[in-house]
């Protein structure tokens, strides 16, 4: 969804339990009360087990520490070296009339929030999708640095209290490219960096399932959470702006549907 995405928040530093323990709440307050029933199962001998979707979570925890994955590429040293490295950042923000200066905020913003929500339901989604184990993996790694292009939009305008104007949104919407090309220098899994590259491009222009995968978990995380232009939208009310989306082709319908299952809407609803 191309609006701004972050709203200033304090940088609370999440650690991999922490983010662990997020997933077993789902994708929020909402949602909770309706499949928390789901997260764990009890065995025969009365032993808790953790359901799929967390074992998942915990594993892709334990391969991509996300943290460390984070505090590895969001330094402005390293990003100065992936600057070098992919002079056509400059060029793309140069275009815009934009100057590449890396604003570490941005990152640390979004991670805390955004990010973290649209890792949570990306994962839920891919096993709710069955998808085989490597993309799985690529779902929640693509997810986690989706917007890692954000890294060089200037704040005024990614902070920006109320709505862009044509040329702000443009700039925005480099952020993808850009997060692409700085990460395909680290030498970042080729499903994952697909991800960056195109969780913006509508689904009805892309065979990529995984990016609309992602797309459709970043939308539903744009539109339910509270942002410094918006308050919180139901999940209801998310569903139905998602639905136009879909006529539109902007979004993929089967996949907002295991999202609206995986919700329980309907059935609240019926």
């Amino acid at each position: 969804m191309n609006v701004q995405e972050v709203q200033n928040l304090n940088n609370i530093n999440v650690t991999a339990p922490n983010q662990a323990a997020r997933l077993r709440y789902g994708f929020g307050s909402y949602a909770q009360s309706r499949v928390q029933q789901d997260l764990y199962k009890l065995s025969h001998n009365g032993q808790v087990q953790k359901n799929p979707v967390e074992a998942l979570y915990e594993k892709f925890l334990a391969k991509y520490n996300p943290n460390a994955l984070m505090n590895k590429y969001m330094t402005e040293a390293s990003v100065e070296v992936m600057l070098q490295n992919a002079p056509v950042v400059k060029e793309i923000l140069a275009e815009k009339g934009v100057n590449a200066v890396v604003c570490i905020n941005n990152l640390k913003d979004i991670r805390n929030s955004h990010v973290n929500t649209t890792v949570e339901v990306a994962v839920s989604l891919a096993e709710k999708m069955n998808l085989s184990k490597e993309d799985k993996q690529a779902v929640a790694l693509g997810s986690l640095f989706h917007d890692f292009g954000k890294i060089m939009i200037p704040e005024e305008i990614l902070n920006k209290n109320g709505k862009l104007n044509p040329e702000e949104r443009a700039i925005v919407n480099t952020h993808s490219r850009i997060g692409y090309e700085l990460l395909k220098t680290t030498g970042m899994d080729s499903k994952a960096l697909s991800i960056v590259r195109n969780h913006h491009t509508a689904a009805s222009m892309t065979n990529d399932k995984l990016s609309k995968i992602v797309s459709v978990a970043d939308v539903y995380s744009a539109l339910t959470e509270k942002r410094a232009y918006k308050g919180t939208m139901t999940p209801e009310d998310a569903l139905c702006i998602m639905d136009s989306f879909v006529m539109e082709g902007k979004l993929d319908g089967e996949i907002v549907e295991v999202l609206r299952s995986s919700l329980k809407i309907g059935e609240q609803a019926a």
